[in-house]
C-alpha cells in the first residue's frame, strides 16, 4: 500500500510538471530559487563529434528556510538542446553529492525518488525529483548546503564541433513542504562551436590542360620516346591548383576523358596539402592509347579539396573542358 501511494504521488508531481499551463503558482514575497547551468567561461566550449560529457545544473536557494516549511521537498525540470547539435543521453542525481539527496540523508529522511523521460529527436530532457512522503520541511541553501550546490547532471553527446546550442532550461517549478509549486528562476547555458574558417580550392591560371593537343601514337605514344613532360608513351594531363581558404586543406584533380559518347572512368591524381595561397600543378595518365581510341577526345577536370568540418570531399567550383585529338 505503501509503494502504492509513493508511486501515485510521483506520478501526480510529473503530471504537474508536464502540464504547466494547468498550475496555479502563488504569488511569492522572497526571491524564487535559481536554477543554472554551471559553466565558468561563461559558455561550454564545443566538444569534437561523439565525445560525451557532463552538464551541471546547480541551484541557490538562499531566501528559502533550511528544514522549514517554505524549504524544497521536490522540482520539476524541462531542458532542452538544438537535436542536431547535442543528443542527451543520462541523468545522474538522486545519489551523494546532490542537492535533495544530501538533505534527505542530512535530515534523516527518505532518499528522493527520480523520474526522467529523454527525447533524442527533439533534444528534451523532463527530470523531477522528489522526497516521497512530503516531509515537514525542505532543503535550502543554507549553512549545512551552501550555495551554489549541484542539483543535476545531465550527459550529452556532441554531435558537431562547429556549432552553438542554447542549453535552454524551462518549465522549471518546485515545491514546498506544504505541497505547494512554484516558479524558479532560471540562468540558461551557451554551448559555443569552434569558429569555422573559410576553407576551399578551386582552379585557376591555365586551369587544366593535356601534355599533347595531338597525341600522335607513332610518336607521343612510343614508350622509347622520353616526352618533354609526364610519362612516355602516356597522355598526361594536367591540373593547376589553388588553396583559396584561410585553413591548410589536401587537395586532388579529376579528369574525365569522353569520346563519342563514351565516358572513360575518373582519373585521380595523387594528393597534396595545400597551404593558404599555395598553388600546385597535379598530374595524371590516361591509360594507354590504342588505334581504337584514334579521333577527338573531351576532357573535363575538376579539383577537390577535403573539408574538415563535413569530413567529405568538396568540389571546386571552376570545371574547366579541353581537348585533344589522337592520331595514328
Amino acid at each position: 500500500m505503501i509503494a502504492k501511494k509513493m508511486y501515485a504521488l510521483m506520478f501526480t508531481a510529473f503530471m504537474l510538471l508536464t502540464s504547466l499551463t494547468m498550475v496555479s503558482v502563488p504569488v511569492q514575497s522572497q526571491s524564487p530559487p535559481t536554477f543554472y547551468v554551471d559553466q565558468p567561461l561563461g559558455y561550454i566550449p564545443a566538444k569534437p563529434a561523439g565525445v560525451r560529457f557532463w552538464v551541471d545544473i546547480l541551484v541557490n536557494a538562499s531566501d528559502l528556510t533550511y528544514n522549514g516549511a517554505d524549504g524544497i521537498v521536490g522540482y520539476g525540470l524541462l531542458v532542452q538542446v538544438d537535436p542536431t547539435v547535442l543528443k542527451p543521453t543520462r541523468v545522474s542525481t538522486s545519489t551523494a553529492g546532490y542537492f535533495l539527496w544530501e538533505f534527505a540523508d542530512w535530515e534523516w529522511l527518505p532518499h528522493p525518488t527520480l523520474l526522467t523521460s529523454i527525447n533524442v529527436t527533439t533534444g528534451t530532457v523532463d527530470v523531477t525529483e522528489q522526497i516521497m512522503p512530503t516531509p515537514s520541511g525542505g532543503a535550502a541553501t543554507d549553512g549545512v548546503l551552501p550555495a551554489p550546490y549541484l542539483l543535476v547532471s545531465i550527459e550529452f553527446e556532441s554531435l558537431t564541433l562547429y556549432q552553438n546550442t542554447t542549453i535552454d532550461l524551462v518549465s522549471a517549478l518546485y515545491m514546498d513542504a506544504n505541497g505547494t509549486w512554484h516558479t524558479v528562476d532560471t540562468i540558461d547555458g551557451e554551448y559555443q562551436g569552434m569558429e569555422m574558417i573559410p576553407v576551399g580550392a578551386d582552379l585557376v591560371g591555365r586551369k587544366a590542360w593535356p601534355e599533347h593537343n595531338h597525341f600522335d601514337r607513332s610518336k607521343s605514344g612510343d614508350p622509347t620516346v622520353p616526352d618533354s613532360h609526364g610519362t612516355p608513351g602516356i597522355q598526361t594531363l594536367y591540373a593547376k591548383v589553388k588553396n583559396t581558404g584561410d585553413l591548410a586543406i589536401t587537395v586532388r584533380a579529376l579528369w574525365r576523358l569522353m569520346k563519342g559518347g563514351a565516358v572513360e572512368p575518373m582519373i585521380v591524381s595523387n594528393e597534396m596539402v595545400l597551404e593558404p595561397g599555395d598553388i600546385v600543378i597535379l598530374q595524371g595518365d590516361a591509360r594507354e592509347l590504342l588505334p581504337a581510341d584514334d579521333g577527338k577526345w573531351i576532357v573535363e577536370a575538376k579539383c577537390e579539396y577535403y573539408n574538415p568540418y563535413s569530413e567529405v570531399w568538396a568540389s571546386g567550383a571552376t570545371t574547366k573542358t579541353t581537348k585533344f585529338t589522337v592520331i595514328a
